[in-house]
């Protein structure tokens, strides 16, 4: 009598993972301020614009903040705060501000409201020269700014270190310019960091004039531009 050779069991592959949920940017929240000033204080720790302004490192990470969330409030009073958050924890990565068209150009009694806070945000009292930083980047920016065209204002695009890998940035962009395109209108920024104008520049945006070069050899900003699709 004979055995019948062992049948092997065929190897049964692990089950593919199943895709990642898309990051779903959605409108920000007034409640949610202070977590998103948080957030784009980290994203901007680092960057150049904001260690010119505030040199010392622990007056940076002490006012960021603060100066984030004048800034958040601004624009929140525009419905113009976008925010991804993280799908497990639904903690907030990161955020774009921004004004819509003709906002920017008409900013009102608002707009020396907030000029007031970031006074007090950035403790000028104690730091005159984070003020005179800070007022010789909005001079610049103004005099650069398009004017009698109307555009969306891309005021501040960030999120978290760790959370970069995962798109968020990418995805409040597209969030955003969906939105622009919906009304037919252009987008307008300045971009700080190389990742910033790559950003960008994948979304459509293209140089918009020469650099904005901030004065004692300070870092440029670049003005970017997407006309209306």
């Amino acid at each position: 009598m004979t055995t019948a050779p062992a049948v092997r069991p065929a190897p049964v592959a692990a089950p593919a993972a199943p895709p990642a949920a898309p990051l779903l940017p959605r409108a920000a929240r007034a409640e949610e301020a202070g977590p998103l000033a948080r957030v784009l204080a980290a994203a901007f720790q680092e960057d150049p614009l904001t260690r010119w302004a505030f040199p010392d490192p622990e007056h940076r990470a002490r006012v960021l903040p603060a100066f984030f969330r004048v800034h958040l409030e601004q624009c929140l009073a525009h419905r113009g705060v976008l925010a991804v958050h993280d799908r497990a924890t639904g903690e907030p990565q990161g955020a774009v501000l921004y004004l819509p068209p003709g906002v920017w150009e008409d900013p009102g009694r608002q707009n020396r409201s907030a000029a007031r806070a970031l006074d007090r945000a950035i403790d000028i009292a104690r730091h005159p020269e984070s003020a005179r930083r800070l007022a010789a980047i909005t001079r610049l920016q103004i005099r650069r700014h398009p004017r009698h065209r109307p555009h969306f204002y891309l005021a501040f695009i960030g999120v978290l270190p760790e959370a970069r890998p995962s798109g968020a940035g990418r995805a409040l962009l597209d969030t955003l310019l969906a939105e622009v395109d919906h009304h037919g209108q252009a987008a307008y920024a300045e971009t700080s960091s190389p990742a910033g104008a790559r950003l960008c520049a994948a979304s459509g945006f293209t140089r918009f004039g020469e650099a904005i070069a901030l004065p004692g050899g300070g870092p440029h900003l670049n003005p970017v531009w997407r006309g209306p699709r």
